[in-house]
């Protein structure tokens, strides 16, 4: 935990996993660095398992409210916005401070996969692959622009917005969510 902590904060003073070094990561967390060494190799090792971390743990919250019968878009999606904010330090230090993009890519692909799949929703398979960037790519710019306006917008108009925009885009193609 003192080394995830010390990542963070040095992720957002440096913003490049490269230039943190274990020395520094050491003096940040006040510890030795062969703990360091006895856990991981380098840096990148921490910043991947803490990564995976992430996504493990936001895999099963979205698992347990996908599991909730009659949930709705809505409550999915608040509910996901909501335990984005309570874990901030974690998601802002991988999706805004870190310059990791294919982090932010597996976290939102994950996610609104994880959406689509639990909503039942179903498009063609012929057009799929771009029905899924577009709602991932949009999604991610705005969650991330909430994050970094330190979430100066409540969590229901944030979900509002996504809700609408990609209900618009999606019932212009004759699909519903």
């Amino acid at each position: 935990m003192l080394f995830r902590n010390a990542l963070m904060d040095l992720l957002k003073e440096k913003g490049d996993i490269g230039k943190i070094s274990v020395r520094e990561l050491c003096g940040k967390a006040e510890l030795n660095r062969s703990t360091f060494y006895a856990h991981y190799n380098e840096p990148k090792d921490l910043l991947y398992e803490f990564e995976n971390e992430i996504l493990d743990s936001t895999r099963e919250h979205l698992k347990k409210i996908g599991a909730e019968n009659d949930v709705g878009a809505h409550r999915y999606i608040l509910s996901f916005l909501k335990y984005i904010k309570e874990n901030d330090k974690p998601f802002r230090s991988l999706l805004i401070d870190s310059t990791d993009p294919e982090f932010r890519s597996r976290f939102m692909q994950q996610s609104i996969i994880q959406f689509i799949n639990n909503l039942e929703i179903t498009f063609p398979k012929e057009i799929e692959q771009y029905i899924f960037s577009y709602i991932l790519n949009g999604s991610t710019g705005i969650i991330i622009q909430w994050i970094r306006s330190d979430y100066s917008t409540d969590e229901k108009s944030i979900c509002d917005l996504l809700f609408e925009i990609n209900k618009s885009a999606l019932v212009n193609l004759n699909y519903n969510l």
